[in-house]
């Protein structure tokens, strides 16, 4: 009985303990919220930004900062619309699934069935493996030359396909998990041969009108779509504009919405609109190689175009990514029924990390730590501009090829098939580095005998030279985290350099 007792009154303590510190735990306010948001956008240098936070239902915060179009200082504002990167590919998911309910579609289908253009080297690949990135099919989007210089061009799906068609394999089918949004362009393909409808057509029938959005559209460069927000990058010390085209990349990439819209998209999913519930749980549990992402991150895994994992204890579903000038963040905290939608007109990731900063104020978590400036931030030391004879430019000019030295943990495997090429040549009063589908920029020579160029002014930029010219060329400290390497593959020449001119 005096057991009995104790027991009771150790569980009346941690009750009454447990109430307490929800007691002190202060509600989220607007303001609260809002000066999380204005600190994260300076942080993480944004440009613009569009942020939504709602919780059971009630709107918390719905607000935009910064600018839209900032040479003409237009402000971003609740409902400004952007390229949606990373949260629009829950939405593929939902397009095939619906086809999976409808029985026009089985998971385990060989993909070859569909798209049998595709070479699969002896792989058997499912429609299931390609939604949650468990395909083993190199990432196109990492490959470095095949996009990287050609992302001004609009392509069509066939065109996007030719990017990767043939490549290596990364990994045997199901064994591993790896992103390759390779797979999202083959869907896209999938849903399209099923429906005999494009892509945009059928999102447009199926999920956009359903939900009952209107600011959610296609968009391409053959598009006008008001309110929308102009992309940038960083660049030497300033922000400029990025050029890339959304129609150099999947369909599912060439949706223009603002965080309103995705917000009642996601909640178009919770009201059984877009997809039956059973659905909806399949899409958000991982399975197979799929319930281990990264080392890095033992809670992470990954359901069927779905992100799944943890803030703090916090569980969370959805998506972010980053391209073309723009990032975007739509998460979700099922079990503290908070949604969290971020997009912003800037590259990186910083979407994602405004969204995280947000969701911690509202969970009462510890705020996260301010980003490390990047070293051109802090620099005090101008950069040298040491003369180059002559002599000098005619030697160092070439064409070369560049690849990683070495594999980087934390990167994706299909880095290791990473090309990209670069010349050197004289151009004018300086010798210039030109990356293929770049503009070219003068390498800056430094006292001890490197290179560098203002763009990336930590970077350096090395050259190996034997029989009277450069045979081999090395960049450090750029954006990869690994040093590139390659051989010269002969002058640097238009007809070199581009490889295909007659």
């Amino acid at each position: 009985m005096r057991e009995r007792i104790i027991s009771m009154t150790i569980a009346a303590a941690v009750v009454l303990q447990i109430a307490a510190i929800g007691a002190s735990r202060a509600e989220p306010t607007t303001a609260g919220l809002d000066a999380v948001a204005q600190r994260m956008v300076a942080q993480q240098r944004v440009v613009g930004a569009s942020v939504l936070v709602a919780q059971r239902g009630k709107i918390l915060l719905h607000k935009g900062y910064g600018f839209a179009e900032l040479g003409l200082e237009v402000p971003a504002k609740n409902e400004t619309a952007y390229h949606v990167v990373g949260p629009m590919l829950p939405f593929t998911g939902i397009a095939v699934m619906q086809l999976v309910e409808h029985g026009q579609l089985a998971l385990d289908d060989d993909i070859s069935r569909y798209v049998p253009e595709l070479p699969m080297q002896g792989h058997r690949v499912t429609i299931r493996q390609l939604l949650n990135h468990t395909s083993g099919i190199v990432d196109y989007h990492y490959l470095g030359d095949p996009i990287e210089s050609t992302s001004r061009q609009p392509k069509a799906i066939d065109e996007v396909m030719a990017l990767y068609a043939g490549k290596k394999w990364v990994n045997e089918p199901g064994k591993k998990w790896d992103w390759s949004i390779s797979g999202f362009q083959l869907l896209v393909t999938v849903v399209e041969r099923i429906t005999s409808q494009s892509y945009a057509t059928y999102v447009q029938q199926h999920i956009i009108a359903p939900a009952g959005v209107t600011s959610t559209t296609y968009c391409d460069d053959l598009s006008l779509v008001r309110g929308l927000a102009h992309a940038y990058h960083y660049f030497e010390t300033s922000y400029v504009p990025a050029h890339e085209n959304a129609a150099a990349y999947n369909a599912d990439l060439r949706f223009c919405s603002t965080v309103g819209d995705l917000y009642q998209l996601w909640k178009a999913i919770a009201d059984k609109r877009l997809v039956e519930p059973k659905t909806f749980a399949m899409m958000t549990t991982a399975e197979g190689a799929a319930v281990h992402m990264s080392t890095k991150d033992p809670k992470a895994s990954y359901g069927l175009a779905v992100s799944l994992g943890y803030e703090a204890d916090h569980r969370t579903l959805g998506q972010h990514g980053s391209l073309m000038g723009y990032s975007g963040s739509l998460y979700d905290y099922p079990d503290d029924s908070l949604t969290i939608v971020v997009l912003t007109n800037t590259e990186g990731q910083n979407a994602h990390e405004i969204g995280r900063a947000l969701a911690r104020e509202v969970l009462g978590l510890p705020a996260l730590s301010p980003p490390r400036p990047p070293p051109s931030a802090t620099m005090t030391k101008p950069l040298d501009d040491k003369p180059v004879s002559l002599p000098e430019r005619s030697q160092l000019a070439g064409s070369f090829v560049l690849a990683l030295e070495r594999a980087t943990d934390g990167y994706h495997d299909s880095f290791i098939q990473y090309r990209r090429t670069f010349r050197v040549f004289d151009e004018g009063d300086g010798l210039m580095v030109q990356a293929l589908g770049d503009g070219p920029e003068r390498l800056l020579k430094q006292a001890d005998g490197t290179f560098a160029t203002r763009s990336a002014p930590d970077g350096r930029i090395s050259f190996v030279i034997k029989s009277g010219h450069a045979v081999r060329m090395r960049l450090d400290g750029y954006w990869l985290g690994a040093p590139l390497v390659g051989n010269r593959i002969g002058p640097g020449d238009a007809r070199t350099f581009h490889g295909v001119l007659k």
